[in-house]
């Protein structure tokens, strides 16, 4: 008996290069207000806007409270700039939107995963138009049963309440038999572990975990997850 039948893949540096669309994005957003897109400026950024994410994560900030503050504290603080938030947001995801390169091997990885007859989800935190344009642009949409998206189920991987209201609109949903793919020690592995299924680090960066994180199998690039899944059987 197959022992995984259910497969939930992270989005951002999983299956698409977030950092990618993210960079052509703050291109446009900064040329767009007359500020040089620098290496060193879109560094900065997304440092800042990581930290941001981190406290979403942590509970420690609402996702409207990170919404509303990051550009105009960014650009007040970096460049001491006073800039109306709402225009500015909304240009950036419109352009973030734009973003759907390929992490390398992604979409090979999904032909031969739908073709064996796994049931794949996408479990997903952020903005729900951008994921799902950015999957229908990459050609990736037909492949998964759903997507999950917190900004839509009200609640941040890893929280357990995003899991357990994902599970809710799976059918016949067997924890047992369920794993979760993806990029981020702090969402996806920490997530799977609080919502009681397994884990697939997928960690191309080579970096180091902490030890008291559950990570059942661990790969750096994505040709190996169907390896780990030919030795699901028992």
């Amino acid at each position: 008996m197959r022992r995984y039948q259910t497969l939930l893949f992270d989005v951002d540096d999983t299956l698409l290069d977030f950092h990618a669309a993210q960079d052509q994005a703050l291109d446009r957003l900064f040329d767009s207000v007359g500020i040089a897109p620098t290496t060193t400026v879109k560094t900065a950024y997304a440092t800042y806007n990581q930290s941001l994410w981190e406290k979403l994560e942590k509970g420690e900030l609402t996702r409207d409270e990170l919404m509303a503050t990051r550009f105009p504290t960014f650009f007040k603080e970096y460049f001491q700039k006073e800039l109306p938030n709402n225009s500015l947001n909304e240009r950036y995801l419109n352009f973030l939107a734009e973003g759907h390169q390929e992490v390398e091997g992604a979409k090979a990885l999904l032909e031969n995963l739908n073709a064996r007859g796994y049931e794949l989800y996408i479990v997903t935190n952020g903005v729900r138009f951008i994921q799902e344009k950015r999957l229908r642009a990459a050609k990736f949409t037909h492949y998964f049963k759903d997507v999950f998206v917190s900004e839509t189920l009200g609640a941040q991987k890893p929280s357990p309440l995003f899991f357990e209201r994902a599970f809710a609109q799976i059918k016949d949903f067997d924890k047992e038999h369920a794993l979760i793919i993806g990029d981020s020690l702090s969402s996806d592995m920490l997530g799977g572990q609080n919502a009681g299924i397994d884990t697939l680090w997928y960690n191309p960066k080579k970096q180091t975990a902490t030890p008291d994180l559950k990570i059942d199998w661990e790969v750096d690039s994505l040709a190996q997850v169907e390896k780990i899944l030919a030795q699901d059987l028992k």
